[in-house]
């Protein structure tokens, strides 16, 4: 009995601890917070796009993403794998890189390129420690089969 009445007096003496420890932070979240560190834009079936909500990208050993999207659940993501400098690349069977625009929040409303559907190419520019920035088009298809042209890509990010 004297073990178990130990154990709930250290218990509830960790907790005051814990609650004491505990402060109010006075820094404060900005309103309306921006989280982008880049730009994308496009035309979807000619209808002009841009990233407005967010930018970012993350460069790992080579393998480069860049992703954008908007308040309107669009979005816009370019995945490359292996590389390592400026050049252009192609969406081709056994290439693992991928174009997808999202349109909204159906499951129809995402088109992809990559080696096993669709086409494009995608150009890198600059390629540095710190930053990527090129261009890309490609014919996404959806899950139905449907396709969807996407054209005059241009995106910049830092990592």
């Amino acid at each position: 009995m004297k073990i178990m009445r130990q154990f709930t007096l250290a218990m509830i003496a960790l907790l005051f601890l814990g609650l004491a420890s505990c402060t109010k932070s006075d820094e404060t979240m900005p309103e309306n917070p921006i989280l982008t560190d880049g730009s994308i834009t496009l035309k979807a079936d000619g209808v002009s796009w841009s990233a407005s909500l967010a930018v970012q990208a993350v460069n790992t050993n080579g393998v480069i993403n860049i992703t954008g999207s908007d308040a309107n659940a669009k979005q816009a993501s370019i995945l490359l794998y292996g590389i390592h400098q400026t050049g252009t690349y192609q969406m081709a069977a056994g290439i693992a890189h991928q174009l997808r625009w999202t349109a909204g929040l159906d499951q129809n409303d995402t088109y992809m390129a990559n080696g096993l559907v669709g086409s494009g190419t995608i150009t890198i520019t600059e390629l540095t420690a710190t930053k990527v920035k090129g261009s890309f088009s490609f014919t996404g298809v959806n899950t139905t089969g449907a396709s969807q042209s996407i054209t005059d890509g241009i995106f910049t990010a830092n990592f």
